[in-house]
């Protein structure tokens, strides 16, 4: 069942705490992705599959980059609007008594 944020203190208190959770997740992820990808020796994946002049897994490395770039550029306005959502909620519930 959802709780209620006008009933439910602690809801306020998880909101919060999902931002903090979501901040320690992002500082891990960071890291490992970058490191595996940037440790895959693309040149001999290519030629794996045995196509002259082509670079498809350079490609879709290069495809995959862009993307973390862009989701990892925008992750922290999801946390930064978890938390405020937590804390103005707590403000309005404490307001209100």
């Amino acid at each position: 069942m959802l709780r209620k944020l006008q009933t439910d203190e602690r809801a306020n208190v998880d909101m919060i705490l999902t931002a903090v959770i979501a901040g320690v997740m992002f500082a891990i992820a960071i890291p490992i992705i970058y490191s595996v990808v940037g440790g895959v020796d693309y040149t001999t994946v290519d030629a794996s599959f045995g196509v002259t002049n082509t670079t498809p897994a350079t490609n879709a490395s290069n495809n995959l980059l862009t993307n973390l770039n862009t989701f990892f550029t925008i992750g922290p306005i999801y946390l930064v609007v978890v938390a405020a959502v937590g804390i103005i909620a707590a403000v309005l519930l404490l307001r209100g008594r």
